[in-house]
Order: C-alpha cells, then sequence, then structure tokens
C-alpha cells in the first residue's frame, strides 16, 4: 500500500508514516529541473551544449568562462546557469549566485582581492550573476577589469532580461553571449502535462496565458491547482 505525500504542507497522512510516495513531483512552483532534457525550448538545446562543453573543462587547467545569457523573463535562463555551473564544478559549494543589485563597487573589489585564490571544493569556482544588468555603472566598470583577470578555473556566469544591444558594448565584448527565447505555448502546454496530472486543455490555457513565460505557466498552474485541481497533484 501507498501513501500520498502532501506537497501542501509536507506531511503524510497518519498510520504508517513509514509508507511514502517518493515519485510524486513536486508542487509546480517548487519544481527545478535536474538536467537539460527537464528543460523546454531553446533553453533546452542551449542548455545541453554548454553542459556539455561545461564537462570538457571540467578537468582543464587553462580555461576560464564567461557566459552572457539574456533574453526575456521566464525562460530558464538561471537555470541554464545553475546547470552549467554545477557541470563546471562538481560540487555546489563551488557555486555563489547574486543579483545584479546585490553586485557593488565593494563586493567586486573583494572578488578583485580573492582572484588568485581558487575553491576548497573542486578545481573550478563559479559565480551566477543574475540580472547583472541591474549592477550599478560604477561596478560594471570594475567587473569589466575582474572579467578581464579572470584566471583558469574561475567562471562567471550573467543572466539579463535585456536586449543584447542595449548592454554596455563593453559587457558584450567579454562574454560568449546566448540568446535564450521564449517557448511556443504547444511546448509548455506539453511540459506541464507531463510534469503534472493536469487536463490538456487547461495546461493550453495556462500555456497561452503565460505568455511563453514559463515561470508565471508554473505560477498559474499552482493556483489552478489549488483551487480547482484538487487531488490531481
Amino acid at each position: 500500500m501507498r501513501l500520498r505525500h502532501n506537497h501542501r504542507n509536507g506531511s503524510t497522512p497518519r498510520g504508517n508514516s513509514a509508507l511514502v510516495v517518493s515519485d510524486v513531483p513536486p508542487s509546480p512552483m517548487n519544481w527545478r529541473p535536474s538536467g537539460p532534457e527537464d528543460l523546454i525550448g531553446q533553453a533546452r538545446d542551449v542548455c545541453t551544449a554548454q553542459v556539455a562543453k561545461a564537462r570538457r573543462l571540467r578537468d582543464a587547467r587553462n580555461a576560464a568562462c564567461k557566459l552572457l545569457l539574456y533574453g526575456p523573463p521566464g525562460v530558464g535562463k538561471t537555470s541554464v546557469a545553475e546547470l552549467v555551473a554545477i557541470a563546471l564544478t562538481g560540487e555546489k559549494l563551488s557555486i555563489e549566485s547574486y543579483n545584479g543589485k546585490e553586485v557593488t563597487v565593494d563586493a567586486v573589489r573583494e572578488w578583485m582581492t580573492t582572484l588568485a585564490y581558487g575553491s576548497l571544493f573542486s578545481h573550478w569556482s563559479v559565480k551566477i550573476i543574475n540580472e547583472l544588468d541591474r549592477c550599478s555603472k560604477d561596478a560594471q566598470d570594475i567587473l569589466l577589469s575582474y572579467l578581464d583577470k579572470l584566471p583558469p578555473g574561475k567562471a562567471l556566469i550573467g543572466t539579463s532580461n535585456l536586449q543584447l544591444d542595449l548592454l554596455t558594448e563593453r559587457f558584450q565584448t567579454r562574454f560568449q553571449s546566448i540568446k535564450i527565447a521564449t517557448p511556443t505555448t504547444e511546448e509548455i502546454a506539453d511540459f506541464l502535462c507531463a510534469h503534472w496530472c493536469v487536463p490538456h486543455d487547461v495546461a493550453a490555457r495556462v500555456a497561452v496565458g503565460s505568455g511563453g513565460c514559463v515561470r508565471a505557466a508554473l505560477a498559474d498552474l499552482e493556483t489552478w491547482l489549488d483551487v480547482k485541481g484538487g487531488g490531481l497533484l
């Protein structure tokens, strides 16, 4: 006999607490991809290529990584960045994540002083900066020097919701820049149906309403499951 796990409050029905369902998916807003195959649209293709490249570089002693992922909100840029980072390091403790607003002049200056030091846990250490364009202009100026001096075994992966031509040209020339476009409504609907027990017509409506933003689709599906889905999760 198997008991259903309640992902809304993390509890299991009373009786035999040892019986827990392990294959019930997390709620949509708690879902995270475990590999490139879990992504959809262009994000999957970009992630597949960049993760393969990261695995080739993992044992290299003469390479650094400077990657910028840009495109509309909610298309998987951060997920790609995180999967590439773990492929490089093999260890989450070697990855630091920031929002662009957190990257101040003092923060970048501190990074400059530690450029010569690597991670204790991996050959690589990775910094992820989401919404890189939100760094202050002064911080961006110092960050350019940081990128120029980035030694082997270090990576800086940035994301931005802006189009590339709206970013400063100095950033454009220092990164490998890759655009991630919005997935189609069909791709989003199929993705929702593949991960959660939801009628396809509902998934299609959610996909259309998301405007191509996977994050918005997950939030809308969570609401539908809470209000109308009943025991479908």
